[in-house]
């Protein structure tokens, strides 16, 4: 066989799966539609429909039709949207199919709107994809790369990434029409670096050799091998026939045009070793034909005649499963004529049998009147041990109400006798020893002059602990009392900084409120009043000498954000975490200034009790920012 003409040959993949001969009846009836179809009465049956008729493309249209056409019926009764969509999809799958582009393309738009409107991007995008297939099948190239890039802006993160890269390379393909293979080939490059990432290595290979052999319609053949071996690399780690297949072919083709028929032989021999394996009568007629045609191209006729004779062996006996298939259709139509008179019996049957139901159905309705009385006497009796269940049950849960409360007014108070004895003894001990030393008459006026400012701290701090203290006690009754109010946020934040002057103006710190004059807040002002003056105290404690403190508050759409942030030493993530899953912290400011955490604890009662929110951001070394959220 003459070179050129084995070059068209090569061009040519085709791939056929054998037909085991003892299901060939079932397949034709598949195919004509002759099996019962059962309309769905749930979602999932629908879907399990849709599904089917789905996998039905390619080999049983007919069948597809009348599966899709099923499935809508009953998605229309039940109002199922998603099955609409699915169904109007299938008719899209079978019109393109039978050649029928421009219904194809119409029920296919009409998927489209659907899935819009359910808000399923990926869907939509996919049907998208389908349009532009179909646009660039009719030659429409400008159509199929606007709807290929259409299926990629709407495409979400949940995509399929391998969904993904066929948009692209479907995009490429469309650039190559409408531009140049050049201008297309970052899309390309872009696909194939996705597919790489996925490790699906049937996709990977489809797509080399697909490039490879735009390269080759371009002239490129360095760039036809180097894609061709990348491929078949690829499809040499997959378990799939068909893509080693393609592999095996693309090699063959690249070596006939290049004029090398030797090293071509060796992959039709791999061809068909691969086609053995995959049992595929057509495939193995294909690589005899194949090995036979470079035989003779080498000299060797001997070889290349008995592969030929091997090639036509293996067309007969396709013709023979052709006959039998043929024979089994026809078979079929018998049988599905004689299921109709069947069907026809049936219904005459059934006629007869209606009075006897008629008869029977009055039977029942007695025997349930029957029962109605019976169950209503019953029922009479077990109401009244209902009712004292019922009674003896509430009381049980009231009992066990009052357990969980007595147990956790005891945890409760284990924690405030805690807090008392860890953070009120340093202070109230400081002051014993002080007042001990001066009613002694043991320190001069100077040395009084020395420890004032430190007993001066311990008190306050001690006073700060236990209002804190008593509050947050207070904060954690049940059924306390909400006195919500509008306020000046601005004028809040302006007297709470006033309280704390002392403080900020001890460590030189700089301190910015940027809240607009017009915010009212609604909540009870005096739980806010103690969440902010915890939460600047905490700023003012944990900030270092001339350090910044910076409050701000925006409101939008009704919800007022507030944020307090300063530059201070942060949070340990360690620290952060624990303080995230509300647990008490103890902790030192940058002036040994002790804290407990239970300042935050309260604050963030007080805000969610007040319909609010607070989040702590915070990174060791660069500051903390504290953020309140309030809805309308």
């Amino acid at each position: 066989m003459a070179l050129p003409t084995l070059s068209f040959f090569c061009f040519i993949v085709l791939y056929f799966q054998g037909v085991d001969s003892s299901n060939l009846l079932l397949e034709a009836q598949n195919n004509f539609g002759y099996l019962e179809i059962k309309k769905p009465t749930s979602v999932e049956e629908i879907d399990a429909m849709n599904n089917h008729a789905f996998d039905l493309k390619g080999t049983y249209p007919d069948s597809l039709f009348m599966y899709a056409t099923t499935a809508l019926q009953a998605s229309r009764e039940l109002d199922y949207q998603v099955g609409i969509a699915h169904s109007l999809t299938n008719f899209g799958v079978y019109y393109y199919q039978k050649s029928s582009h421009g219904q194809s393309i119409d029920y296919y738009l009409q998927a489209k709107e659907v899935y819009r409107k359910e808000k399923l991007f990926n869907k939509s995008a996919s049907t998208s994809n389908n349009i532009g297939l179909i646009y660039f099948r009719e030659g429409d190239f400008e159509k199929a790369l606007e709807y290929h890039q259409e299926a990629l802006d709407i495409c979400d993160e949940n995509e399929r990434p391998t969904n993904i890269a066929n948009y692209k390379l479907n995009k490429a393909l469309a650039m190559t029409q409408t531009n140049s293979f050049e201008e297309a080939l970052p899309t390309y490059f872009e696909a194939i670096r996705d597919l790489e990432k996925t490790g699906e290595n049937t996709y990977i290979a489809n797509a080399y050799l697909n490039f490879g052999n735009r390269f080759g319609a371009n002239g490129q053949l360095d760039s036809v091998k180097k894609y061709f071996d990348k491929g078949l690399e690829a499809a040499e780690k997959t378990n799939d026939f068909e893509t080693l297949s393609f592999a095996y072919t693309s090699q063959i083709k690249y070596y006939v045009v290049t004029g090398k028929p030797q090293v071509a032989l060796k992959y039709a021999e791999k061809a068909l070793s691969n086609a053995l394996t995959s049992g595929s009568i057509f495939s193995m007629a294909d690589a005899y034909h194949t090995i036979s045609a470079l035989q003779e191209d080498t000299g060797d006729t001997k070889l290349a005649l008995e592969n030929l004779k091997k090639h036509y062996s293996y067309k007969d006996s396709l013709r023979q499963k052709e006959q039998t298939l043929e024979i089994a259709r026809i078979e079929s139509q018998k049988s599905l004529e004689k299921e109709k008179a069947i069907f026809q019996l049936e219904l005459e049957n059934k006629e007869k049998s209606n009075q006897q139901n008629i008869l029977i159905i009055g039977l029942l309705i007695v025997l349930v009147f029957v029962i109605a009385i019976l169950f209503l006497i019953v029922a009479k009796n077990l109401r009244k041990s209902k009712e004292k269940n019922l009674i003896l049950s509430n009381k049980n849960k009231e009992i066990a109400k009052l357990v969980a409360n007595l147990k956790n007014l005891n945890d409760h108070q284990n924690k405030i006798f805690g807090i008392i004895g860890h953070d009120l003894k340093g202070p109230v001990n400081s002051l014993i020893t002080v007042t001990e030393l001066i009613s002694d008459k043991n320190l001069d006026l100077e040395e009084i002059s020395e420890i004032t400012p430190h007993l001066n701290r311990e008190i306050r701090r001690a006073g700060a602990t236990l209002e804190n203290l008593l509050h947050w006690a207070l904060s954690q009754k049940e059924g306390e009392s909400i006195h919500p109010e509008h306020f000046n946020l601005k004028h809040l934040f302006s007297e709470t900084i006033a309280s704390l002057q002392y403080a900020i103006e001890h460590k030189q710190i700089n301190t910015a409120v940027d809240i607009p004059d017009e915010i009212q807040l609604f909540a009870d002002r005096q739980m806010i009043e103690i969440s902010l003056r915890n939460l600047i105290a905490n700023a003012v404690k944990f900030t270092s000498k001339n350090g910044r403190i910076t409050c701000t508050a925006m409101e939008e759409d009704g919800k007022i954000t507030v944020s307090i942030e300063d530059n201070g030493t942060g949070i340990a993530p360690e620290t952060l975490q624990k303080l995230n899953q509300k647990m008490l912290i103890s902790n030192f400011g940058t002036n040994n200034e002790k804290g407990t955490g239970m300042g935050l604890a309260l604050c963030r009662g007080y805000i969610e009790k007040n319909k609010g929110s607070m989040e702590i951001h915070s990174d060791q070394g660069v500051g903390t920012k504290v953020k309140l959220s309030f809805n309308p």
